[in-house]
């Protein structure tokens, strides 16, 4: 077999292989240590395997794929060099590289054999306990537990809550009672007395979680009095008794410690941002347009725009209506906001029908749902992470995705837009009585959106760099 007679392989050399050319062989430190080799068989990335011999014969060691761009998948020229170095230590060691291998595999195999066989065991204990458990609460039906007494409060809330807050009081449930107090939330509700409570809060308190903490008191001060109502309620659905005297919640205090949030990106970031976003890996083409489109739009709040389908968009009028279920009434609040569409935002959902088109929501990257609340957290941290995170030398400090809403905000401020109408846009304080009961026609309000909307996209266009909006189609005059 030809080889390159070359001892030192290089990023360039072995980006230069052609499909079926000769294999390209680099030796390893030490005499007797093997080498590495590359070969590019097909119009796929070069592969590198390591060679060594044993009792004679040459045995290749698959390493991977070599990694010619940021992009690719596969592994860069060091990493393979590392590779190779530790399969030259298995060889100095164990002799033959492969056996020594397939027993770590063989090993492993059996290590989940043993961990699958334990996790069943753990799966049937715990069935015999919550067995033993569901016996011993039969004893004593009629008065409800601790547990069952919260379960019922989030039962309550499932009609008058929006989904997202009924899906965090089951998530505080399961991490903040059930998995660190499971004794706790077996006591009787009855029994139940304000230093259980403090037992349940000082650890949320103590790991930091001041903020949740205090979430967590108002949950279980609202959990009791939801149980010392429920029972003596015409038509209740649960025939659970709790036989509550008082609520042990409310005589605990929790200093109030919330704060306001101030982080806003600055023009440079913003810039950055929007100019990157598409090209930072790990970070998806939806989800990119998503954070585009948010921006686009003056800062609407994402959660609400991950939630639309395209029947909630109108591209020829260049609205998209979005649902608004914040504060106490949730769902029985829903408040619906009609968002005039910029050219600039219209040209953005063209590029995501392109790719989702063919499914309910455009927002999605799975076509099976929108695109949770976490995942655009996500994003954020990997740009953060990235190169594109570095301005003029310095790491950009960490935002959320919420603080786009924010830096939209501050940016209307800074170019002379109202706050009437920045609040209007990006539906601040539209509610109170005169707003329920008078001023709830969506479309009335369109005309000061669209004058909102295009004094935004002037001040985004001037912090992109693409200078005076002379081009921008007003929004009254499209059709």
């Amino acid at each position: 077999m030809a080889s390159n007679t070359s001892k030192t392989v290089n990023d360039q050399k072995v980006r230069g292989m052609t499909p079926g050319c000769s294999p390209l062989v680099e030796s390893l430190p030490g005499r007797g240590t093997g080498s590495l080799i590359f070969k590019r068989p097909n119009d796929g990335a070069p592969v590198c395997y390591y060679r060594y011999h044993l009792a004679g014969k040459q045995v290749l060691v698959k390493l991977g794929a070599y990694r010619r761009t940021a992009r690719e998948v596969g592994h860069t020229l060091p990493e393979l060099r590392d590779k190779a170095a530790a399969m030259a230590q298995i060889a100095k060691e164990h002799g033959d590289v492969k056996a020594y291998l397939a027993k770590l595999e063989a090993d492993a195999e059996a290590a989940r054999v043993e961990h699958e066989r334990a996790v069943e065991a753990a799966r049937l204990q715990a069935e015999e306990e919550a067995q033993e458990r569901q016996r011993l609460a039969e004893i004593e039906a009629s008065r409800g537990t601790f547990s069952e007494l919260f379960l019922d409060y989030i039962e309550s809330r499932r009609e008058k809550a929006t989904p997202g807050v009924v899906k965090e009081l089951e998530r505080l449930y399961q991490t903040n009672m059930v998995g660190p107090h499971p004794s706790i939330m077996a006591m009787k509700a009855r029994d139940i007395r304000p230093d259980h409570i403090l037992d349940i809060l000082n650890p949320i308190w103590e790991r930091g979680a001041k903020v949740q903490a205090e979430r967590m008191r108002s949950f279980l001060s609202a959990a009791f009095n939801h149980g010392l109502r429920a029972e003596n309620a015409v038509g209740r659905s649960n025939a659970k008794s709790y036989h509550l005297e008082s609520n042990p919640a409310t005589v605990v205090a929790v200093e109030k410690v919330s704060a306001p949030a101030t982080r806003a990106l600055s023009d440079a970031e913003l810039r950055q941002l929007w100019e990157t976003i598409e090209a930072t890996e790990g970070v998806g083409p939806v989800m990119a347009l998503l954070f585009k489109f948010v921006i686009a739009t003056g800062g609407q709040r994402i959660l609400n725009v991950c939630q639309t389908t395209w029947d909630d968009y109108d591209l020829e009028a260049g609205t998209v209506r979005l649902i608004h279920r914040k504060g106490r009434g949730g769902q029985t609040m829903s408040r619906p906001h009609l968002v005039p569409l910029s050219p600039r935002a219209v040209a953005i959902l063209e590029r995501v029908r392109e790719i989702n088109g063919c499914h309910p929501w455009p927002w999605t990257t799975t076509g099976k749902q929108h695109i949770v609340v976490s995942s655009p957290r996500h994003a954020i941290a990997d740009w953060l992470q990235s190169e594109h995170a570095v301005i003029d030398g310095k790491q950009a400090p960490s935002f959320s995705p919420r603080d786009l809403r924010r830096t939209c905000a501050q940016l209307m401020q800074k170019h002379g837009v109202s706050d009437q109408l920045s609040d209007l846009l990006q539906a601040h304080g539209q509610t109170g009585v005169a707003n329920l009961h008078y001023r709830n026609n969506p479309e009335a309000a369109l005309p000061e959106k669209q004058r909102a909307i295009e004094l935004f996209d002037r001040a985004l266009a001037k912090v992109l760099g693409e200078g005076q909006a002379d081009n921008v189609v007003k929004l009254s005059r499209r059709k």
